[in-house]
């Protein structure tokens, strides 16, 4: 992937930017389940799913090269599901024109991939109408516990550093010929845990005592940089919910 999940954060130029960060967080979450909640199975279902994954990466203005790129992560994610059809059709109940086996084998992994597709897309979307400080306010807007938004806040946040830091051992590593022959590779995975774990906890001690210094445990975190909700907040979640609800209908056939 050349748009890494860290660098996606903030990227998108959508009308969803637009909104405040606790709705666009919250409308984001109501719509990925409702395309959890709407069967994979059925064409309403189907079209359901589709445009509410198509709508929010339009919405949220989700750069074309991040749109590439989390297509390729979700083919490799999820298109092996497929490999399992001729496996499973032997397990199927064929009909009368001996289709029903295939049909019922394929239904299990197209149920995988759809869902993993818009669930992959929704969360990407998301990411891309928040930069960091977005993020942190949205999370702090919503109706959670003190104890769960600052330990959200404090892994997403650290996420990037992660990632440089694992960049940089396996740098190290591929420079001093870690990826030759067979048996170096072997003593130098063996030997990861005892180089990149220890650096991971020293980093994460010394946020912590950052964290300590800086007050962050004795400041109301909500106080800083509230926003005053809007109708546009109020549209936008009320739409994601309509959805969910339209999913949970075409579930449940309520809906003749």
């Amino acid at each position: 992937m050349r748009a890494l999940w860290h660098d996606s954060w903030g990227s998108g130029r959508g009308p969803a930017v637009r909104l405040a960060p606790e709705a666009r967080i919250a409308a984001g979450a109501a719509l990925f389940a409702a395309s959890l909640a709407a069967p994979a199975g059925t064409g309403r279902g189907i079209a359901l799913i589709a445009f509410v994954a198509t709508a929010w990466t339009a919405a949220c203005g989700m750069p074309l090269r991040a749109v590439k790129s989390f297509a390729l992560l979700g083919a490799a994610m999820f298109l092996p599901y497929f490999l399992l059809v001729p496996l499973l059709t032997g397990a199927g109940t064929p009909g009368p024109s001996g289709q029903g086996g295939f049909l019922s084998a394929l239904a299990a992994p197209w149920d995988v991939v759809l869902h993993g597709f818009a669930g992959l897309f929704l969360t990407a979307a998301t990411v891309t109408s928040l930069s960091a400080s977005d993020f942190r306010r949205g999370v702090l807007a919503l109706p959670l516990p003190r104890l769960v938004t600052g330990v959200v806040i404090q892994i997403v946040h650290q996420t990037a550093v992660l990632f440089a830091e694992t960049g940089s051992v396996a740098a190290a590593i591929a420079v001093r010929s870690g990826s030759g022959r067979a048996g170096t590779v072997l003593r130098v995975l063996a030997s990861v845990p005892r180089v990149w774990l220890p650096r991971i906890i020293h980093r994460a001690d010394r946020v912590s005592a950052a964290m300590e210094l800086r007050g962050y445990a004795e400041t109301d975190l909500r106080v800083m940089g509230p926003t005053k909700p809007r109708a546009a907040d109020a549209a936008a979640i009320g739409a994601a919910v309509g959805l969910l609800a339209l999913a949970a209908a075409i579930r449940w056939d309520w809906i003749r």
